[in-house]
């Protein structure tokens, strides 16, 4: 099989890309870090080959899909990025680059796949959106609103395409670098999900045809209290989360 990966140099991405490379497929690899796809493809081996990208500059995603030479079999909508913090004292740039990378990219890229005709006839497209489109992310509101508009916009593409296999993943907390980055509080960074845990979650829901992945039993509680009782895990998100980050001055 041939995999196509965004964010593929580390964290999540990297994961899947060592699984399937192990299991004996080819991976493409989309990254925009240079010396870390180099990094990487020289601890994966050559089964891994990257194309480099910013995923935030949408005119040149169709000069990425002229570097895809074959049709795909799988497709991993995965990287991502935030900004965090109260809101009104976020960098309106930065959140303009978080919807840019986490949500339109994704619609632009797949749309060329399709137009391209460069998706094998069952082929599988996985996006990973987050455990905040069910609980809510106050210190991360445009991350969540990207996460969200992906689950949304996966729902739509698996019935416009029904011979398509569409899997919607909603990781809760993961021990990344970027977890590690955004995180006000990172006391608690053994009790997040191995990347490599998640990644043979992912490629076991793949091989199964899952439309939804929640790749935890904790995962699934926070899930259903967020629907079943959203101001619960609204205060604790808050307290968890919004309240570790310094309020506004003004």
């Amino acid at each position: 099989m041939t995999i196509l990966i965004t964010g593929a140099a580390a964290g999540i991405g990297k994961a899947i890309a060592t699984q399937y490379i192990e299991d004996g497929h080819q991976v493409i690899g989309i990254d925009y870090n240079q010396a870390r796809a180099d990094q990487t493809r020289a601890e994966l081996g050559d089964n891994l080959r990257f194309i480099i990208a910013d995923l935030s500059k949408h005119q040149v995603l169709e000069s990425v899909i002229q570097q895809i030479n074959t049709p795909l079999d799988v497709v991993i909508h995965n990287a991502g990025i935030s900004e965090v913090g109260y809101f009104q004292a976020t960098n309106p740039d930065n959140q303009r680059r978080v919807i840019d990378i986490n949500l339109i990219a994704p619609m632009i890229l797949t749309r060329h796949l399709l137009a391209h005709k460069l998706l094998t006839e069952r082929a599988s497209v996985v996006f990973v959106s987050s455990l905040s489109h069910y609980v809510s992310y106050p210190g991360a509101s445009v991350y969540g609103a990207t996460k969200t508009g992906l689950a949304s916009y996966a729902r739509t593409l698996s019935v416009a395409y029904p011979h398509l296999h569409v899997l919607t993943v909603y990781p809760g907390p993961t021990r990344t670098e970027h977890a590690r980055q955004y995180s006000p509080d990172n006391s608690r960074e053994d009790t997040r999900m191995s990347p490599d845990v998640l990644a043979e979650k992912i490629v076991g829901a793949i091989e199964s045809r899952d439309r939804i992945l929640i790749p935890s039993p904790a995962n699934w509680v926070f899930a259903i209290l967020g629907r079943i009782a959203p101001a619960l895990t609204n205060f604790a998100m808050r307290k968890t989360v919004l309240e570790k980050f310094p309020k506004p001055t003004s």
